[in-house]
């Protein structure tokens, strides 16, 4: 079993863009400020897909971070795709997003059932039409109100290309079938994931594409056994270890039969790690509870891509 060192690396993104094409131009709901976008945080897959990105990862002993709902600060609401343009100007990271469908069912990004918390709406998000949806305004997590638009799913896919990465989580009445086509009709298998809660979900996302980059819990080493014969591809398969305890020595061994691992300090509560960081004031904390995986879920990106910098490490992670 080979032991990963104490001392991580994120993933820069400048160096993902070696061979890739120029940035498409901004559409509607991706404004013209999207093209001054920093090019050195610009995360972008190579010719090779996820699958062969993480192995790279892996190789560089380098960890990516995923910005949870998008990576939200003050005045930039979770879930909106100005917020994701001002993220990978400032950070090398993958966007996690959460995907649910309006009523005449179009697919929204939003996370909460209601409306309240996130937008100047109320009810219920899969009682409203997108038009009733985009009158709305987001609000920040201090509950500021501001200008920005509660963007599409498919808006979102369109201004990726060239720029981000995402992970889908599926919300409401959103099924895995809607998240598989709506990338598929993208062409966007190569700059997204699709997380899922349980290893029967995993196996029903493989049996919709074969080129989908599946995160799901692993528990054991016999989940992969599992996962086999259900079908699904385990180069595609990331490793979800949960927001509680880091499992290094299982990491190291689900690596050794090519499974990458993903491990999550997120959340404000008191027991989350991003929490009892942030009050410890000690973000080289993350290089301990991180060793080992090759995905940091979390809502403190600025300040661990200062810990785990590293922008050389995944240099050849670009070369084809």
């Amino acid at each position: 079993m080979r032991k990963t060192g104490l001392t991580l690396r994120a993933v820069s993104a400048a160096a993902l863009l070696a061979g890739c094409a120029t940035a498409p131009p901004a559409t509607a709901d991706a404004p013209a400020a999207a093209e001054a976008i920093s090019e050195t945080f610009l995360l972008v897959a190579d010719a090779g897909g996820m699958p062969v990105f993480f192995n790279c990862l892996r190789q560089q002993d380098a960890i990516l971070i995923s910005a949870h709902r998008g990576g939200p600060v003050p005045g930039y609401p979770e879930n909106a795709l100005e917020t994701f343009q001002h993220t990978v100007s400032e950070i090398p990271a993958l966007l996690e997003i959460d995907v649910q469908k309006s009523a005449d069912g179009v697919m929204v990004l939003m996370h909460d059932d209601t409306l309240e918390r996130t937008s100047t709406g109320e009810g219920e998000a899969s009682h409203l039409t997108l038009a009733e949806l985009q009158a709305l305004t987001l609000k920040d997590n201090e509950g500021n109100a501001t200008s920005f638009r509660i963007p599409t799913l498919d808006a979102v896919l369109d201004w990726s290309e060239g720029r981000a990465m995402f992970a889908l989580d599926r919300k409401g009445t959103t099924t895995y079938e809607d998240l598989v086509n709506a990338v598929a009709e993208h062409d966007a298998f190569g700059r997204v994931m699709f997380a899922t809660y349980s290893l029967d979900d995993a196996a029903l996302v493989a049996g919709l594409s074969q080129k989908a980059m599946i995160v799901t819990p692993v528990e054991k080493l016999e989940d992969l056994q599992t996962l086999r014969v259900s079908g699904v591809n385990l180069a595609n398969v990331l490793s979800w270890g949960g927001t509680e305890v880091p499992r290094p020595d299982f990491y190291a061994e689900l690596e050794a039969k090519g499974v990458e691992s993903a491990f999550a300090t997120l959340g404000w509560w008191t027991g989350s790690w991003d929490s009892r960081i942030d009050m410890l004031n000690d973000d080289t904390l993350y290089r301990r509870i991180t060793r080992g995986a090759r995905l940091l879920a979390t809502d403190r990106g600025r300040e661990v891509a200062k810990v785990l910098p590293g922008l050389s490490a995944a240099k050849a992670c670009t070369r084809g």
